[in-house]
C-alpha cells in the first residue's frame, strides 16, 4: 500500500494494490500534518505558564511542544517539568546558558513535524491559531512560508505595532529577494511565521548563528525567505508580544549598545557572504545596501557620541570592502551617509579611549550580562526599503 497527498489535509488517498491485481482506492479523512512548536526558556518563570497554556490548549491538537531551558536560574525548569507530566505532546531539554540560538538549534536538530512554529517563553497564542494556519498551509496551493500578525502586551510601542500589523497579500512563484526586502513583516520577527521543515533542511541545513546574540533571526530569515517560493501573509493578529520598557531593562540595554552594535556589522557581512554564496548578492546589491546602510545609520545614532567616530569609520571601510564607496541609495540613505562622515571626521574620541570603554563594558557584572541574554532576541531596531542609486558626488 502507498498514500498520495492530492491536495488539502483531508485529501490523502491510499492505494492498495491485492494480490489479483485489483486496486481499491480509499481516502483517510484522519491523517493531519505534525507542527513542532519550538520554545526556547530562560528565566522565564512569571509568564510561562500562560505562555505553556496557550500552545496546549490550541484547538489544533496535532503538536509537539520543544522547550529547551537554557540554564535557568529560576523555577522555569521546574514548571517545564510540571508540564511535561501534564502534557505528552511536550519534550523538556536542558543545556548550560548558551543564549537563544543554540536552544533553538537544539530543538530543530529533534523536531519531526511538518512545520515549525516559534514562540518565545513570556508570549502567548490565540486559541485558534494553529488550526487557521493549518487550513491555509494545506490548501491546494502549496505555502512555503506563512507570516501573520500580533498584537503588543503591555507599554505601547508604535514601531512595534506596526511592524505587527500585516496586510492580506500572496507571493506566488516569488524571486529570492521579493519578499525578504519587499514585505515589512518579513523580518525580523521569527515568531510571526509558520516555516515549512523541509526547507530547512536542504539543500543545506538552515540553523541559528550561536555566536552572537542579538540580530540571529535576522540572518536566518535571510537565508530561509530565498527558499520560499509561495508566501502567503494573513491579516490576522495570533501573537501576543510581550514588551517590558521598565526603566531598569532598558538601562541594562543602554549599557550594551556596543555590544549591539558589533553584532549588526556581523549580521551585515554574513548575510553578504550567504548571499554571494548562493548567487544572489549581483541581483540585490541595491537592496542589501539600502537595508545595511539603514541599520547601521539607527544603531550608530543610538551610541553615545564618544563611540559614534569609531563605528562610523568602520561602516565606511565596510561600503569600501564592497566597492559601493562610490554610490549610494537615495532619499534618506543621503543624509545617512553624510552623517557616518560627519561622525568619523569628528574629534570626540579615539581608539584608545574607545578600547578602553569597551574594556570598561566587558567587565559589567554577570546579572547585568544574564539579564540581556534572557531577553536579547526582542530588542533592536530594524528597517529596510528600496531607493534608486544616486552617485556619491552629487551629495559632498
Amino acid at each position: 500500500m502507498r498514500y498520495e497527498n492530492v491536495g488539502g489535509r483531508n485529501k490523502v488517498k491510499f492505494i492498495d494494490y491485492s494480490n489479483d491485481g485489483n486496486v481499491q482506492v480509499t481516502y483517510n479523512q484522519q491523517i493531519e500534518p505534525l507542527i513542532s512548536v519550538i520554545i526556547p526558556v530562560y528565566n522565564s518563570e512569571l509568564y510561562l505558564k500562560e505562555c505553556l497554556d496557550s500552545v496546549i490548549n490550541q484547538t489544533y491538537k496535532k503538536i509537539e511542544i520543544i522547550c529547551v531551558d537554557d540554564g535557568s536560574t529560576d523555577h522555569a525548569l521546574d514548571i517545564l517539568n510540571f508540564y511535561q507530566k501534564k502534557d505528552s505532546r511536550i519534550k523538556v531539554f536542558t543545556q548550560e546558558n548558551s543564549g537563544p540560538s543554540a536552544a533553538r538549534n537544539k530543538a530543530l536538530d529533534m523536531a519531526k513535524g511538518d512545520y515549525i512554529s516559534f514562540v518565545d517563553s513570556d508570549d502567548f497564542l490565540k486559541p485558534d491559531t494553529y488550526s487557521t494556519l493549518i487550513e491555509y498551509a494545506t490548501q491546494e496551493r502549496s505555502w512555503d512560508l506563512i507570516i501573520f500578525g500580533g498584537n503588543i502586551v503591555g507599554e505601547r510601542n508604535t514601531y512595534f505595532e506596526e511592524k505587527l500589523s500585516t496586510e492580506y497579500r500572496e507571493y506566488l512563484d516569488c524571486k529570492p529577494g521579493t519578499v525578504v526586502f519587499g514585505e515589512k513583516a518579513a523580518r525580523p520577527f521569527l515568531w510571526l511565521h509558520f516555516f515549512k521543515r523541509e526547507l530547512l533542511e536542504k539543500p543545506e541545513k538552515i540553523r541559528f548563528m550561536e555566536d552572537i546574540n542579538l540580530g540571529e533571526d535576522q540572518i536566518f530569515e535571510f537565508e530561509y525567505i530565498p527558499r520560499a517560493k509561495n508566501v502567503l501573509v494573513l491579516d490576522k493578529k495570533f501573537y501576543n508580544y510581550r514588551i517590558e520598557n521598565n526603566a531598569s531593562l532598558m538601562q541594562l540595554y543602554n549599557n550594551r549598545r556596543i555590544k549591539k552594535t558589533e553584532c549588526h556589522f556581523t549580521i551585515i557581512k554574513t548575510v553578504i557572504e550567504n548571499w554571494k554564496k548562493d548567487g544572489y548578492y549581483s541581483l540585490y546589491q541595491d537592496d542589501i545596501w539600502t537595508w545595511a546602510v539603514q541599520l547601521m545609520y539607527w544603531t550608530i545614532n543610538d551610541l553615545p557620541s564618544e563611540f559614534r567616530k569609531e563605528y562610523s569609520i568602520q561602516m565606511l571601510d565596510l561600503m569600501k570592502t564592497y566597492d559601493v564607496e562610490e554610490y549610494l541609495v537615495s532619499g534618506s540613505e543621503v543624509s545617512h551617509y553624510k552623517e557616518f562622515k560627519k561622525w568619523a571626521e569628528s574629534n570626540t574620541s579615539s581608539e584608545s579611549d574607545l578600547n578602553l570603554i569597551k574594556k570598561k563594558i566587558e567587565q559589567e557584572n554577570f546579572e547585568i550580562e544574564e539579564t540581556l541574554k534572557s531577553r536579547a532576541f526582542k530588542l533592536g531596531k530594524f528597517f529596510t526599503g528600496k531607493k534608486k542609486r544616486l552617485d556619491i558626488d552629487k551629495i559632498n
